[in-house]
């Protein structure tokens, strides 16, 4: 199955693609269309990412991690991909069909972007990171998550922040081997951190956490 257009399938529309053309017209032959300016094979890899990320956000639909979001933008985040069920319809089951899934994601994108550590619901209006690309959606290596008001967080988000705050005690016990600098840049960030997890998730109710 072709997923990608490709030139050399391209029907022909150039007087001068051949010799007898460009002798005809007196015009150098047009370069192939690979060779001009455009997305080409980002536009693809782009396809690919959606496509992956269409399939996480089934998980999320189908699991109960979907009702247990929190933080800044969950309830944008909730309110979203209630809309993108409507029309998907899971109905409990993840599409699994690359062309289907790729359709509809074309078509009714939600803008949410799960990452290791948040998941973005993503505003350009109130985004803290900017892609160089000129894509579209965050730029998640530079995500700002404990400022940023585009953040929800899910189970699994929340797990890999309190391991990384428990990383933060583990490296803050070695004092002796850490320059006094060193020491107050890492204890500020890991108050930071801690901060955050404890106005964002302990005070939810709802908030289930797990083991990374």
């Amino acid at each position: 199955m072709r997923t990608s257009w490709s030139w050399r399938t391209r029907p022909s529309t150039c007087p001068s693609r051949s010799r007898r053309g460009a002798r005809a017209t007196g015009r150098a032959r047009c370069p192939p269309p690979r060779c001009r300016p455009g997305r080409g094979f980002r536009d693809e890899v782009e396809s690919e990412e959606a496509i992956a990320r269409g399939e996480k956000l089934g998980d999320l639909i189908t699991s109960d991690e979907f009702h247990r979001l929190t933080g800044p933008a969950a309830a944008e985040a909730e309110r979203r991909l209630a809309e993108f069920e409507r029309h998907v319809q899971f109905q409990g089951k993840v599409v699994n069909d690359p062309k289907r899934l790729r359709r509809h994601m074309t078509r009714h994108d939600p803008h949410i972007y799960p990452g290791q550590y948040v998941t973005c619901v993503h505003n350009p209006h109130r985004a803290l990171c900017r892609r160089d690309d000129g894509g579209d959606g965050p730029s998640l290596t530079d995500c700002q998550p404990l400022r940023c008001r585009n953040v929800a967080l899910s189970i699994e988000n929340i797990a890999h922040l309190r391991a990384a705050l428990k990383a933060h005690d583990e490296e803050l016990a070695l004092t002796d081997r850490l320059a006094p600098f060193v020491w107050h840049r890492l204890q500020a960030r890991r108050q930071e951190l801690a901060d955050f997890l404890t106005e964002t998730v302990d005070t939810d109710p709802n908030t289930v956490t797990e083991n990374p």
